[in-house]
């Protein structure tokens, strides 16, 4: 986490003066505005989720005994949607040594379902849109048109 917020000094608050100097030249841009600052802080929260998910599979590499039988077969790249967004990360291929099966430890820690790719709070974020359009829709169908 602490690597996103570093990164985040050095170019985010670049981005986020910029987003508020064009603000500041035209302050009609208001949108522009809020879209500017809600894709900085969007970016930075994606990445330090990402950055902590990293950090759990680090330690699966580093101790041997939380990986007890199993060798690191390669790192590789993934995503997940979140309701922040998508948070795009690294994580480690193992191989058991007795069964030769080979899995994502980080998976079985996190709980996702075998290839997900989504989260559950971005699943119940786009219910609750789902839902919410569709009583929208048949309230607007259900009055009387003229």
């Amino acid at each position: 986490m602490i690597t996103s917020i570093q990164h985040f000094c050095e170019n985010g608050v670049k981005r986020l003066t910029n987003v508020f100097k064009t603000y500041t030249d035209d302050l009609t841009k208001i949108a522009e505005m809020v879209y500017g600052v809600t894709d900085e802080v969007t970016r930075l929260g994606c990445s330090m989720i990402a950055e902590e998910w990293e950090s759990y599979d680090e330690l699966l590499r580093e101790r041997k005994d939380l990986r007890q039988g199993r060798y690191i077969v390669r790192r590789d790249e993934t995503s997940l949607l979140t309701s922040l967004g998508e948070v795009v990360y690294h994580k480690t291929l193992f191989k058991n040594v007795a069964t030769g099966e080979s899995c994502y430890l980080l998976d079985q820690l996190m709980g996702p379902e075998h290839h997900a790719r989504i989260t559950e709070d971005a699943e119940a974020r786009i219910l609750l849109e789902a839902s919410e359009s569709s009583y929208r829709k048949g309230g607007a169908s259900a009055k009387h048109k003229r």
